[in-house]
C-alpha cells in the first residue's frame, strides 16, 4: 500500500478550476481526474452553485484555495441520490479510497427526503474533511457503513471544521449536524452548535472519538451515541475527551446531554468521558444509558449546573445499571445527587491523553488501537480510586 501511495504522488497531476482555469465546473476536473491527483479551486466573487460531485476515484484532494474558503451554494438543486445524483454537494463513495476534501464554505443541499448533506461518506475508507464550514442542509455531514462489513467508513477523520445550524423543520428530530456511521470516525479540534431540530452530533458508528472540539447550542441532545450493525459487537466504544460541552437553554428536545446505548438494536461497549468540560442549565442527565451491555468510565470531567436544585447527574434505563459507571476526579456542581467514586478535588495525574496511543494509566492504555479499531483495555485498570 505505501508503494502503491508513492506511485501515485509521483504520477500525480493537479487539476484547476475557476475563471479562466482549465475546468469551470468542480464536477467536470474529478470526472477527469486520476488517483493521487490535486483538484484545486479557486474562488469566484459569485461562488459556485449548484454543484453536486460524486466522488469514485481514490486518493484524490479537492482543496479549495483563497484567504476564505470557497463557497458552494446547493440552493434549488435536489440532492435526491437517485442513480447517479449525490445525495450532497460532495459524495465520497465506497470505492474511493483517501479522499481528503478541504478549504470550503457548504450551504443549501437539500432534497425531498429532508437527508441532503454538505459531505457524505458512503462507506469509503480513510475519508478527511478539514477546515469546511458546513451549514443550512438538511444534513452537515453523513457518512454510513456497509452491513456485513466491518472496515467500511473506517478511519474518518473530520478536523478544524465549523458545522452548524444543520436541519429540517420538515423533519423536525431527524436531521442532525452530524449524522454518522461504519467504522470508526473522529472529531478533532472543530466547532459544532445550533443542530436547527436534531443532534449536534449523532454517531451510529463502532467507535467514535470526540476530542478538543466545542459543542454547544441546538434544539436537541448535544450527542446522541446509538446502535447498528456496528455496535452489536464487543469493543462498539465511544470518547469524548477534551470537549467544552455547553446546552442550549431553549432546547425544545432531548435535554440530557450525552444518550449512550440503543434504539432499535444493541450497542456493546464503554463510553469514556475524560477532561471535559460540560455546562448544562437542566434538570435532565449528563449521561443517559440505555443498554444493558454498556459501561462509562468518567474522569477528570468539570460539569457544571447553576439553573437546578437537583439535576441528574446519570440515569439509566433498558435494563442498563448504574453499578457501570465509575471513575475520579471530576468537579461537580454540589447541587448533584450524591456520586461519591465521581468526587475529587484535583484531577488525577495517573489519567492523561497521549495522542495516538489514547488515555493511559500508570503509563498502560485505556484505550488501545488495535487491527484498524480502537478498543478497551484489560477492565482491571478501572479499579477504585
Amino acid at each position: 500500500m505505501v508503494a502503491l501511495l508513492a506511485l501515485l504522488l509521483a504520477q500525480s497531476n493537479l487539476l484547476s478550476v475557476g475563471e479562466h482555469k482549465p475546468f469551470s465546473r468542480i464536477e467536470d476536473a474529478v470526472a477527469a481526474a486520476k488517483p493521487g491527483d490535486t483538484i484545486e479551486v479557486w474562488p469566484r466573487p459569485e461562488g459556485y452553485s449548484r454543484t453536486a460531485v460524486r466522488i469514485t476515484t481514490s486518493h484524490l484532494t479537492i482543496h479549495g484555495l483563497g484567504k476564505k474558503r470557497v463557497a458552494i451554494d446547493g440552493e434549488g438543486f435536489e440532492y435526491s441520490g437517485v442513480g447517479a445524483t449525490p445525495r450532497a454537494i460532495f459524495q465520497i463513495d465506497p470505492e474511493a479510497e483517501g479522499v481528503t476534501i478541504t478549504g470550503f464554505e457548504l450551504r443549501g443541499a437539500h432534497n425531498q427526503s429532508h437527508n441532503g448533506a454538505g459531505i457524505r461518506i458512503n462507506a469509503a475508507r480513510n475519508a478527511t474533511v478539514e477546515n469546511c464550514d458546513i451549514h443550512h442542509n438538511d444534513m452537515g455531514i453523513m457518512s454510513n457503513g456497509k452491513d456485513g462489513d466491518s472496515r467500511a467508513a473506517e478511519h474518518q477523520e473530520i478536523t478544524l471544521c465549523r458545522i452548524h445550524e444543520n436541519g429540517s423543520a420538515a423533519e423536525p428530530g431527524q436531521n442532525h449536524n452530524l449524522y454518522l456511521g461504519g467504522a470508526s470516525v473522529t472529531l478533532f479540534a472543530s466547532e459544532i452548535y445550533g443542530a436547527l431540530t436534531g443532534h449536534n452530533v449523532k454517531s451510529r458508528a463502532h467507535f467514535t472519538l470526540i476530542r478538543s472540539c466545542h459543542i454547544y447550542g441546538g434544539d436537541n441532545r448535544a450527542i446522541d451515541l446509538v446502535d447498528s450493525w456496528y455496535t452489536e459487537g464487543p469493543n462498539s466504544n465511544a470518547a469524548l475527551i477534551g470537549n467544552v460541552i455547553g446546552m442550549n437553554p431553549d432546547a425544545a428536545g432531548n435535554r440530557n446531554v450525552v444518550h449512550f446505548g440503543q434504539e432499535h438494536g444493541k450497542r456493546n461497549g464503554s463510553l469514556f468521558l475524560l477532561n471535559n468540560t460540560i455546562a448544562t442549565p437542566f434538570a435532565s442527565p449528563i449521561v443517559l444509558m440505555d443498554t444493558p451491555q454498556g459501561q462509562v468510565f468518567a474522569f477528570n470531567n468539570d460539569i457544571k449546573n447553576d439553573a437546578q436544585k437537583n439535576p441528574v447527574l446519570f440515569e439509566v434505563v433498558g435494563g442498563a445499571r448504574l453499578t457501570a459507571f465509575s471513575g475520579g476526579a471530576n468537579r461537580i456542581t454540589p447541587n448533584y445527587r450524591p456520586y461519591p467514586a465521581l468526587l475529587g478535588k484535583t484531577p488525577d495525574p495517573r489519567v492523561r491523553y497521549i495522542d495516538g496511543e489514547g488515555v493511559s494509566r500508570d503509563g498502560r492504555s485505556m484505550l488501545k488501537y488495535r487491527d484498524g479499531l480502537w478498543v478497551a483495555a484489560e477492565q482491571p485498570m478501572f479499579g477504585a480510586q
